[in-house]
């Protein structure tokens, strides 16, 4: 491979978080400064004492080892190298960030490197390829789930969305210092805030690499999870909630209308349930799921319930016509579709932030 000179590798930062590090990192920054790269940063997340002399190595290699006297998180060190690197460096096209537990190669961090100079204004990606036999189940299911997770939330068609290494533009570090979340989810609403913010995203393949079985990674399968998939878990709590309501409003309202109606408090318990759990809905997901005060949210919000009402009962009749049998299975699948699009819609368009 090609050894570029010093000052060719100037033109973006390497920033390393690191949580508990092994000799993993201080391999990983002698072979960058071989490569050729001068301008790292390594972020000590409040590492255990036992490591202390890995970043004393470390120290020795390169400049800047900032430390945090506990751990915050892999967003929060992040943001602290986005702010050390834009005070001490703020002639840089952008910031490339590294993971510190083996898994980046020094010549995959120069691959993003070249395509982050030919592209300056894209967030580029290093993408795996989860396709082999040999990565773990954790990592290739995870992947898969949040492919599925920014492609119904986002728009966004991603082969890998949870890969550390990303060269990130200049103006798009100034933006994430203001994007919320401090752990592994920070990384994940990176990737939301590009549509919003405009910052286009180029995916280069890189090497897979998984050292034990990834059992290096901190990140926790349940908790980081529940942190990433925040907003969807939310949105579907809520639609369990208001599902509780309607049946609960209508299993009242028809003991208390069965004395007075015949037969028609069974349509007046059906629509007045489906309002007051619709409203209960809307407002849960207005203040709580998306956290949004969007104009004119509660008049977009009633069409969406209406225009789903109606697809509902339309794809149902045609998929009973083609198939004669299994009306309820139907439902259940033509409902299940129609709750991810629903979710798509409130969060892109009726509670848009």
């Amino acid at each position: 491979m090609q050894v570029h000179e010093v000052s060719t590798l100037e033109k973006y930062v390497i920033l390393i978080p690191a949580y508990n590090p092994g000799d993993s990192l201080i391999e990983l920054v002698t072979d960058l400064k071989r490569i050729g790269f001068s301008r790292i940063i390594v972020v000590n997340d409040g590492s255990k004492d036992s490591v202390h002399r890995v970043f004393k190595q470390v120290s020795t290699e390169v400049e800047h080892v900032l430390t945090h006297e506990e751990n915050q998180g892999k967003g929060a060190a992040l943001k602290t190298g986005f702010r050390h690197a834009l005070e001490v460096y703020p002639d840089t096209l952008g910031v490339i960030t590294v993971d510190a537990d083996g898994q980046h190669q020094p010549e995959d961090v120069l691959k993003v490197y070249e395509e982050g100079v030919a592209m300056p204004h894209h967030l580029v990606m290093g993408c795996r390829d989860f396709t082999g036999q040999t990565i773990p189940f954790r990592s290739r299911f995870g992947n898969q789930v949040t492919r599925l997770v920014m492609l119904v939330g986002s728009g966004l068609r991603l082969k890998d969305t949870q890969t550390g290494l990303r060269a990130i533009p200049i103006r798009y570090v100034r933006q994430l210092l203001e994007v919320p979340g401090n752990r592994y989810d920070f990384e994940m609403n990176m990737l939301t805030f590009t549509k919003r913010l405009h910052v286009p995203i180029q995916q280069t393949s890189i090497r897979t690499i998984y050292e034990d079985e990834n059992a290096s990674s901190h990140f926790r399968p349940i908790v980081d999870s529940v942190r990433i998939y925040r907003m969807f878990l939310a949105y579907s709590l809520s639609s369990v909630a208001s599902f509780l309501v309607d049946i609960g409003m209508y299993a009242l309202l028809i003991y208390l209308l069965q004395p007075y109606f015949e037969t028609t408090h069974v349509v007046i318990a059906t629509f007045v349930s489906r309002f007051l759990s619709a409203l209960f809905n809307y407002y849960v997901n207005r203040k709580v799921v998306f956290q949004s005060d969007a104009r004119r949210s509660m008049a977009k919000y009633f069409s969406l319930v209406g225009v789903q009402m109606a697809l509902s009962a339309l794809f149902v009749y045609l998929l009973f016509l083609l198939f004669r049998d299994g009306e309820v299975v139907l439902k259940i699948v033509v409902d299940s579709f129609l709750f991810i699009v629903s979710y798509y819609v409130q969060k892109r368009w009726i509670f848009k932030r």
